[in-house]
C-alpha cells in the first residue's frame, strides 16, 4: 500500500516524507515533529495502536489527518467508515477526502502495585506507556475486565494466521472471567468544542455489577457487530456499556443473541435478562474497583489498576473520511 499512498499523495499535489514508528515511539512524537516540519496531512498507516498515538501528535492543531488501516481488528477504520477491502479507495480517502472534526478520549488509571493474578499477562513489549503526559489517547473503545482479558490472552501467532477470528478463541477461553463491582461517577454533559463552554455539572453516580465495562467513542466492532448503535466518533459523548452475564453459559448464550447479527444491540431489559447490558452517555467517567483489573485503550493493555479515568476533547483531530 506504501506504493499506492505515495502516488496518490503526489497526485493531490502533496510530497511524502515516510516516519518509521517503534515501539518506543508509536506516532505521536512523529506526528508532533510532522506538524512542527509545516505539514498540512499526516497519514497513520497501521494499526489502531498507531492511529490513536498519531490522533493524540494531532489533537488541537488543525492539520488533518488520514487513516491507512493496516493492523488486525482496524476498529478505528470501522467506526470512520473507511473501507476495509478497497486498498484503492483507503488511499483516496487518506489522500483527497473530506476532513471532518473527530472526537479524542484520554484515559488515565490509578495505579496498582498488587499485581497479583496478572502474572504473564503483560504483552512482550510492555504495558502500554502513555501517550502524552499521563494519559493514553482513545479513538474507539477503553475495556476493563473481560475486554482487557480477551487482549491479553488473544496468541500473536494466531492473530497472524486468522486475524481478528484470534479474539474470538481468546473471547471463549475467557468465558469464566470473574464479574467486578464498580462504582461510576458519569458526567452526563456533552463535550464542549473547541473555544466552547460547560453546561451545569449533572454527575451521576452509581454502584454496578459487570464482567466488563466499555466506555467507547464507537461502537462498530468485526464480524458486522455493532455494540454500541448510538456512539458515534463526532457527537461529543462517550457510550458507556457495563455487560454482565449471570446463570454460567446461559448468560453468555443470552448476551450473544443480543450482539451478534442480525440481531445487534437489541438488548433485554437488564433487570429481567440473563445477558445483561446497562447503558449509560457522558463526556467523561470516573471508575473505581472493588479489585485492581486489567484496562485496554485501542487493543492496548494497561497494567492492573483500581481506579480509571476517561475525559472527551470533542472535535479533537481533523480525521479524512468518505
Amino acid at each position: 500500500m506504501r506504493g499506492q499512498l505515495s502516488a496518490a499523495l503526489r497526485e493531490a499535489g502533496y510530497t511524502p516524507h515516510w516516519l518509521e514508528t517503534t515501539a518506543a515511539e508509536p506516532g505521536a512524537g512523529q506526528a508532533r515533529l510532522a506538524v512542527a516540519s509545516g505539514a498540512r496531512l499526516v497519514v497513520a498507516a497501521g494499526g489502531d495502536g498507531t492511529v490513536r498515538s498519531v490522533a493524540a501528535g494531532l489533537a488541537g492543531t488543525g492539520v488533518e489527518m488520514g487513516v491507512a488501516p493496516l493492523g488486525t481488528a482496524n476498529l478505528a477504520a470501522r467506526n470512520l467508515g473507511i473501507p476495509l477491502a478497497d486498498p484503492a479507495r483507503i488511499v483516496r480517502i487518506a489522500a483527497s477526502g473530506q476532513a471532518r472534526p473527530c472526537d479524542l478520549a484520554w484515559v488515565s488509571t490509578q495505579a496498582d502495585d498488587a499485581q497479583e493474578g496478572f502474572a504473564g499477562l503483560a504483552p512482550p513489549g510492555g504495558w502500554a506507556r502513555p501517550t502524552l503526559g499521563g494519559e493514553h489517547a482513545c479513538m474507539v473503545v477503553a475495556g476493563v475486565g473481560f475486554d482487557a482479558g480477551l487482549v491479553a490472552s488473544t496468541r500473536p501467532g494466531l492473530k497472524a494466521r486468522i486475524g481478528w477470528g484470534a479474539y474470538a478463541v481468546a473471547a471463549m477461553e475467557n468465558l469464566r472471567h470473574p464479574r467486578m463491582d464498580l462504582v461510576l461517577s458519569l458526567d452526563e454533559r456533552p463535550a464542549p468544542v473547541r473555544g466552547g463552554r460547560s453546561g451545569d455539572p449533572r454527575v451521576r453516580v452509581e454502584r454496578l455489577t459487570a464482567r466488563s465495562l466499555l466506555v467507547a467513542n464507537g461502537g462498530r466492532l468485526p464480524a458486522g457487530i455493532t455494540l454500541l448503535p448510538g456512539a458515534r466518533v463526532d457527537d461529543g459523548l462517550l457510550d458507556i456499556a457495563a455487560i454482565d452475564t449471570v446463570a454460567g453459559i446461559v448468560g453468555w448464550s443470552s448476551l450473544a443473541r443480543q450482539v451478534l447479527p442480525p440481531y445487534a444491540a437489541a438488548y433485554a431489559d437488564p433487570e429481567r435478562a440473563t445477558g445483561r447490558v446497562v447503558q449509560r452517555r457522558g463526556s467523561g467517567i470516573t471508575v473505581r474497583l472493588g479489585a485492581p483489573a486489567l484496562v485496554e485503550v485501542d487493543g492496548d493493555l494497561l497494567p492492573p489498576c483500581r481506579g480509571v479515568r476517561v475525559r472527551l476533547q470533542a472535535g479533537a483531530v481533523r480525521v479524512r473520511r468518505p
